[in-house]
């Protein structure tokens, strides 16, 4: 279905077609494409050794390029032209006229990674060291697959992938979740920024006592530490605090003595009598501009450090120095009492390692002496951040959860609509690697219920980071149990297959996502229109004999027989339904919680048509196509 062109290009600028070869094995379904290539006479490109230019023999209607638009993060390209396809694709589906879906996707071998990208004549895929000293290039460049549902084909891609690069990398379904991410969380970012300090930790915390927000988990975020340039430096707006944070080196990891007078260890004591654990928050570079010179965490560090060519003092990258490097900071913070970690600034081979080695052999050793210090001290309990680059992907051997867009806004429509489109697409190629964090958010914002909405079926973590007094408990009372267990999808949510290749903003149609609980179907429908126009969507039963459709906000019902469907109009943009999809047997069907968005995960047992739930509260099932809600034990309707 696929055609393949290879030419090796060289430092000296000469492209080789001698000694070059592509070989094209089948693994079940999937099609895996290795290069084979030797320079005689110059080293290999570092930034584009091999291009394999692809042609597709049938006739492609549209396309989804998931991209890497920056350094960290990856968003959806919509578009109908091989063409387009933006550089740094790592994932690929194109709809063919056939009806049938394509999924592509490129590989971080032991040496090479590989991207995709829009060329003259269709696309091709890039293959690169960042090393200039290689006169080979071979090794698995990328996997392909063709059939009815894109996202199980990417499924099949990534796991035939893992098992033929024999890296020890798991997919997710091999991985374990954290049961602390099982629990609601806050995170101290949005309430104070880079002035983390004990008071206001330990003020937020009586709030949720006084208010009985069952928060299990908090991070301590971005600035805890003791970072002399802070001091004696203010600013006016946002824009400049980042600045001043990425300018920014580390005195000690030790917290700052301002800030903490009493000392990490005191404060996370402290948040612990609340019944709250803690976890820590820091960037693999100790802070964004690294490690200070001739400081206290240089001494303790200085011989697992290496210098960039910008001058900064990070983390060397070798699997020794490395596991060492993050062994320091996590013995720390276990001492002081820390649960867990956030690791940020990850995707960074490019920027700061560029050159010493192949990408591929950089980033599994980085990540294994991370994920080794992790696993030893946190029990592998960590979210990986800003770490989308598929050299991090691929790298990353067990580690469970990672973000999977840039950071919230609040009260931002544009950065909803953005947000919801990276999560949903990113989880398409990253949720075969890992749950996938959809990022804080404030329980008081005006897209607060779509937002909360959005966390319940992402499969992934839930919090918060609301500013001090201004948590709304009533907000997240529908995704979790009175004691602050969150009511879990079973997998990272996605685009239904109808929706994978069409731009939800311009499309006309609405964006729907999802998920599983269960023997449930999870499913939630949303306007994205660019212009606020109503969009449509139509909702299938493609699973179940017969099948209860029960929508959370307006408790309609449809009662749908395999291959029924009906169609949804949305108003606009703050329009949006979900529906729980229960397989009907013997003509009953329960729902579970009608408080609760995921409501299926509230039952703790049904037995003929006795309905036992985990807790008290308002109820629904169905009995031959009639809806019987109850509040208490009465009967509503």
């Amino acid at each position: 279905m696929l055609k393949f062109t290879p030419k090796l290009c060289t430092i000296a600028g000469e492209t080789i077609t001698k000694h070059v070869r592509i070989i094209e094995e089948s693994e079940g379904n999937v099609k895996a494409v290795y290069a084979d290539a030797l320079s005689r006479d110059a080293p290999i490109d570092p930034d584009c050794g091999m291009l394999i230019d692809i042609i597709s023999d049938k006739p492609v209607r549209r396309l989804m390029a998931n991209y890497r638009y920056s350094e960290f993060w990856c968003r959806p390209f919509f578009g109908e032209k091989l063409t387009d396809i933006p550089d740094e694709t790592q994932a690929l589906i194109l709809e063919l006229e056939s009806g049938e879906f394509v999924s592509v996707v490129p590989v971080v071998n032991d040496t090479y990674k590989c991207v995709l990208k829009g060329t003259d004549t269709g696309f091709a895929a890039r293959v690169f060291s960042w090393y200039d000293k290689l006169y080979t290039c071979k090794g698995l460049c990328f996997v392909y697959s063709i059939g009815s549902d894109p996202v199980k084909l990417t499924e099949e891609c990534v796991k035939t992938a893992l098992k033929i690069l024999d890296s020890g990398v798991r997919h997710r379904t091999e991985r374990r979740y954290p049961e602390r991410f099982e629990y609601l969380g806050w995170c101290s970012w949005d309430s104070m920024q880079i002035r983390v300090l004990e008071e206001g930790i330990i003020e937020k915390c009586e709030e949720f006592k006084e208010k009985n927000i069952p928060i299990n988990w908090a991070i301590l975020d971005d600035m805890w530490a003791e970072i002399h340039d802070f001091y004696g430096n203010n600013y006016s707006d946002f824009r400049e605090m980042v600045s001043l944070m990425h300018s920014s080196a580390m005195y000690d990891f030790e917290a700052d003595p301002i800030r903490f007078p009493n000392g990490l260890k005191h404060c996370i004591e402290e948040v612990n009598k609340y019944g709250i654990n803690v976890g820590m928050w820091h960037p693999t570079t100790g802070y964004w501009r690294g490690i200070e010179p001739e400081s206290k965490a240089y001494d303790k560090l200085r011989e697992y450090l290496i210098e960039t060519p910008d001058g900064k003092l990070v983390g060397n990258w070798k699997s020794d120095k490395s596991y060492m490097y993050f062994k320091t900071f996590h013995d720390f913070f276990r001492r002081c009492g820390a649960d867990f970690v956030k690791i940020d600034n990850q995707t960074m081979t490019r920027r700061f390692y560029k050159g010493l080695a192949p990408v591929g052999k950089i980033a599994r050793e980085y990540h294994d002496g991370m994920e080794a210090s992790v696993g030893e001290h946190f029990d592998n309990c960590m979210i990986n951040c800003m770490g989308m680059g598929s050299e991090d992907m691929f790298s990353r051997s067990v580690s469970p959860v990672s973000r999977c867009s840039n950071d919230f806004l609040p009260e931002n429509r544009e950065w909803f609509t953005n947000h919801v489109l990276q999560c949903a697409y990113n989880s398409i190629l990253q949720g075969q690697f890992y749950w996938c964090d959809w990022d804080m958010w404030w329980t008081d914002d005006s897209q607060a219920v779509k937002n909360s909405l959005m966390r319940a079926i992402s499969g992934g973590p839930i919090y918060v980071s609301d500013k001090i007094g201004r948590s709304r408990g009533e907000i997240l009372k529908p995704l979790a149990l009175s004691d602050g267990r969150i009511l879990r999808c079973d997998k990272p949510c996605t685009p239904t297959a109808d929706c994978v290749t069409e731009d939800p903003t311009v499309s006309g149609k609405a964006l729907k996502l999802e998920n599983t609980a269960g023997e449930y179907g999870i499913l939630a429908l949303l306007n994205l229109d660019s212009e606020n126009k109503p969009v449509e969507g139509r909702i299938i039963n493609e699973v179940f004999e017969e099948c209860a459709i029960y929508e959370h906000f307006s408790h309609e019902l449809k009662m749908l027989r395999r291959g029924d469907s009906f169609d949804v109009i949305l108003s606009d943009n703050d329009d949006f339904r979900l529906y729980i999809l229960a397989p009907v047997k013997d003509g009953f069907a329960a729902i579970g919680r009608t408080d609760k968005f995921i409501s299926p995960l509230t039952i703790e047992y049904v037995c003929g048509e006795k309905i036992k739930l985990i807790e008290d509260g308002p109820y629904a099932y169905i009995k031959d196509g009639i809806l019987y809600e109850y509040n208490n034990r009465r009967k509503k309707r």
